[in-house]
């Protein structure tokens, strides 16, 4: 078995980022070290002397308690209104009080035939011509 891909998980484990011996738990040895070792040849992909920024310490979005709180009885009074427009609407609809054009209610047909054409254009091609 190849070996190439053993000192990758050492340099893994000695980053912290595992917390054991990946290569001998895969290839079901002895561990040689449990934790985190501290092996000298680390790699890093940055330039020598390259000191990276401190992570934040306070929330860089601003502080939450900077958002405009709704009350709850603007919620419920918005909730109520979207309520009685929609039962209003489906009130007057479904009594026959406003007639929809033939258009409108036609609306979903003309869309589905609009979709439906370039298909059956297409299968048409495929379609055997009988021969004489």
């Amino acid at each position: 078995m190849n070996s190439d891909w053993i000192y990758p998980l050492d340099m893994c484990a000695s980053a912290g980022i595992l917390d054991y011996d990946a290569a001998a738990y895969i290839t079901d040895q002895p561990a040689r070290y449990v934790g985190n070792p501290k092996f000298e040849d680390v790699p890093t992909l940055l330039p020598e002397g390259t000191k990276l920024k401190d992570q934040p310490k306070t929330d860089e979005f601003g502080n939450p308690s900077n958002v405009i709180q709704n009350p709850g009885w603007k919620k419920w009074l918005f909730g109520g209104i979207i309520a009685a427009a929609t039962i209003g609407t489906a009130l007057v609809l479904g009594k026959g009080k406003i007639k929809l054009p033939a258009s409108v209610k036609n609306a979903g047909t003309t869309v589905l035939n609009y979709i439906k054409k370039p298909f059956v254009w297409i299968a048409n091609k495929f379609k055997r011509t009988p021969t004489p």
